[in-house]
């Protein structure tokens, strides 16, 4: 689109002040009491999209050409004190179809450390802004051009406290932060406080290990509290057996539905086998402090594996409130191949995946979430780099299951990739992107809603120049759902020109 509207020559007007504004505080930063190094990079970049489909309907579909004007701008600020980054852009988008569409969009990424003493203490801060879909129900790869998008803001602020000898280590934090959308759903506020601990190798007789977190938020009058707590108190002794005391303590409270008010917690014997200087295995007999049947002594064992410094292995089983509970961290890498595989389990609350069905057409409508859910994540990433080219594989699988009604939706995500450089200035990328969303998967008698995304790109990047750089882009996206009106394809084909300065 050739033609910018008065509106969006005044925001670019206001934008370009703000960077001259930032610009001219760096430069003050950069000569008072914390000189260090700084660096500052603005950028100038028009994406020019064609699709076949911008309103993403099965039948009469749309054209249009989406127009993305952006402002940019990257900073670094280092000194001996007082770490900063900040990544910005301002998006200026326009329709061909319909300019009431038109609009402003801001993503952002700022980091800030400064260090209070002996660069053992410091105060950190970060702030994000990024655009995320609006509802996940309708379009879980919503993004600029399809237009159904929020804006999300995450701030935070707080303390840092890490130290390390021979005789012992210790991590701690405390952090505020605070979370805003663009239409009120999923926002929070509130603190949280981690701290890890454990002996050094100096340690001759006794060895300990602590795992704790504290989590307080609240939003609208609803308020949560996850609180965590394992220790292992032990006896090193001549043998490669050593024994220890656990005690492991959980609480899930607040007025929210799922809540768990009746902390439960165990205690047992266990040993340690070192079975090499670098594998241990940590098992012990845990008697749960209730009289309840529901509540069963249990085993619990953890697994630390290092056998060289490119291989890691850590695994773990326990029993929380909620059931059994596993854990798993794994990488590997050689001179150009690298694996890492996890799993994780956590308890959140107020995110923006909460759904209700709608009467009229059976879609699903985002709702406020004032609920504990409990989220089970496996990862897969694989990356292979030859001389000139790069595969990559990356597999996600998410469960999320609602404490209060036991309801539990999936996330499926697998991509591959391939990048080839072509020459000096130039690579190709192409990527097949397979993702499937199944919400209430387990009551096929329920607003059961199932979709499916497959999608195949091609991306080719060019340097023109030493700070002009453009590429192109095509994209075909084919999606299924078992709600007729969610089911389309769509094509799309960009070309991007950015200049940095």
């Amino acid at each position: 689109m050739a033609i910018m509207d008065m509106a969006m020559a005044e925001k670019i007007s206001k934008f370009q002040l703000k960077l001259q504004g930032f610009a001219i505080a760096g430069l003050l930063l950069s000569v008072s009491s914390f000189a260090g190094e700084w660096q500052f990079n603005p950028s100038l970049g028009l994406t020019e999209t064609y699709t076949n489909n911008v309103e993403l309907n099965q039948l009469d579909k749309q054209s249009s050409l989406v127009s993305q004007f952006i402002i940019g701008a990257d900073a670094i600020y280092s000194s001996r004190k007082l770490q900063f980054s900040f990544a910005g852009t301002e998006t200026l988008a326009g329709y061909s179809h319909n300019s009431e569409l038109n609009d402003d969009y801001q993503t952002l990424r700022a980091d800030t450390s400064y260090s209070l003493w002996q660069n053992k203490l410091q105060m950190i801060a970060s702030s994000a802004i990024t655009n995320v879909s609006q509802n996940d129900g309708n379009n879980s790869l919503a993004d600029l051009v399809s237009g159904d998008t929020v804006q999300q803001r995450n701030h935070s602020a707080g303390l840092q406290y890490n130290t390390a000898n021979s005789d012992y280590s210790l991590s701690s934090s405390l952090i505020y932060s605070l979370v805003e959308t663009e239409d009120n759903i999923g926002e929070s506020n509130g603190y949280t406080a981690l701290v890890n601990s454990e002996n050094g190798n100096a340690a001759r007789y006794v060895f300990w290990q602590v795992d704790g977190s504290f989590s307080n938020r609240e939003n609208d009058g609803f308020t949560s509290e996850n609180y965590q707590l394992e220790t292992k108190l032990g006896a090193i002794t001549p043998y490669k057996i050593n024994p220890f005391i656990r005690l492991y303590n959980e609480r899930v409270t607040g007025n929210l539905a799922g809540s768990n008010p009746d902390s439960i917690p165990s205690w047992g014997p266990g040993f340690r086998y070192q079975v090499a200087k670098h594998f241990i295995i940590d098992v012990s007999y845990n008697y749960v402090r209730d009289n309840t049947e529901a509540s069963d002594d249990y085993l619990a064992a953890d697994i630390d594996w290092q056998p060289s410094s490119r291989t890691s292995l850590k695994a773990g089983y326990s029993k929380r409130f909620f059931g059994d509970s596993y854990e798993l961290d794994f990488s590997h890498r050689t001179r150009r191949l690298t694996n890492n595989i996890s799993y994780h389990e956590t308890i959140e609350v107020f995110d923006r995946n909460n759904f209700q069905q709608n009467t009229p057409d059976n879609s699903l409508e985002l709702a406020e979430n004032n609920e504990f859910s409990l989220n089970k994540r496996l990862s897969w990433t694989s990356l292979l780099a030859l001389t000139r080219t790069t595969f990559s594989l990356d597999l996600s699988n998410r469960d999320r299951e609602s404490l209060s009604t036991g309801i539990i939706d999936n996330y499926l995500d697998a991509r591959f990739s391939v990048t080839r450089r072509m020459s000096t200035r130039s690579d190709i990328t192409v990527y097949v992107d397979y993702s499937k969303n199944v919400f209430d998967k387990d009551r096929p008698e329920g607003p059961r809603q199932e979709d499916i995304y497959k999608t195949l790109s091609t991306t080719y990047n060019r340097s023109l120049a030493s700070s002009l750089n453009a590429f192109l882009t095509l994209q075909y996206l084919d999606r299924a759902s078992n709600v007729e009106l969610l089911t389309y394809t769509e094509a799309r084909a960009s070309i991007n020109l950015t200049k940095d300065f």
